[in-house]
């Protein structure tokens, strides 16, 4: 969404002025020339953004998730492909590199979404491990935090941690996710400014690779639980509507999904024509 608001490369490179020019300027009290330098204002409206997301509409998305995991998973199917469809048409320029940075995207998020989770120990270290992962997928698009620490084997012991208030645990975690976010706003910073182009045709290889993992019928081989209790798929794979009967004796819904699915595309579509006319504007 950041992307096709016109706002994801501001946001990168406010994250990237976070550096030690920036801190100096705060100890010597020069805070004006600070707050400009990190574009202040723009990270602190993304924040109340992203943290007001969070706190009204995540008990919202579960409980309706929970309630009609087709109807949504068919609306975010939808979404994503005609984000990255969208991002492709960004490329100014096409040339080998961009086509082969695509290629890499794709290939690397499909099999991440194929691939059984990964067996790593569970200690201060993988924990550390396991944020700075889990941070970058704030910055990186078409990458969920959740997923990459499923994928990792650290879902259900980053989550036990926090329930039990394990100190040591959770201040690897932490600062591994602050220092996931800044490394890799760094380096996709320079990215864009140096390879534009072969960016975007990454990031849309990212969103439509993981379009396996947000099909919305799915056949479950493995759980994690979450500290509510709460059984999610952690390792699953996609199947056809009619398979999806067999195997639950469910509805499909095909109907209603199609429906979402065009839902989707059409909020993708009017999101970024308001965007484009806003900008003509200013």
């Amino acid at each position: 969404m950041a992307l096709l608001l016109g706002i994801y490369q501001e946001f990168i490179f406010s994250i990237r002025a976070i550096d030690r020019k920036a801190f100096r300027l705060l100890r010597q009290r020069r805070v004006a020339e600070c707050w400009k330098k990190i574009n202040g204002g723009f990270l602190v409206a993304s924040s109340a953004g992203i943290g007001t997301g969070l706190l009204v509409l995540r008990a919202i998305f579960n409980y309706y998730y929970n309630a009609f995991p087709i109807y949504l998973s068919s609306f975010f199917f939808s979404l994503v492909i005609i984000a990255a469809l969208l991002l492709f048409r960004k490329i100014s320029a096409w040339n080998f590199e961009v086509v082969l940075c695509a290629v890499i995207g794709l290939g690397l998020s499909y099999w991440m979404t194929r691939a059984s989770p990964i067996a790593m120990p569970d200690n201060v270290f993988f924990a550390g491990l396991a944020g700075l992962l889990a941070g970058s997928t704030l910055v990186v698009p078409g990458v969920s935090g959740a997923f990459i620490l499923i994928f990792f084997g650290k879902y259900q012991f980053i989550l036990t941690s926090f329930g039990s208030l394990e100190g040591d645990i959770i201040a690897f975690f932490v600062v591994g996710g602050i220092l996931g976010i800044f490394v890799f706003a760094r380096l996709i910073a320079a990215m864009l400014a140096r390879h534009f182009n072969a960016a975007l045709a990454f990031f849309a290889g990212l969103m439509i690779g993981s379009l396996n993992k947000i099909w919305p019928w799915r056949e479950v081989f493995e759980y994690a639980t979450t500290m509510q209790g709460k059984r999610i798929p952690a390792f699953d794979k996609s199947i056809l509507p009619w398979r999806y009967m067999e195997l639950t004796g469910k509805d499909p819904h095909v109907f209603y999904a199609i429906l979402m699915m065009a839902l989707g595309v059409f909020m993708v579509v009017l999101i970024e024509k308001i965007t484009a006319r806003l900008k003509t504007k200013s």
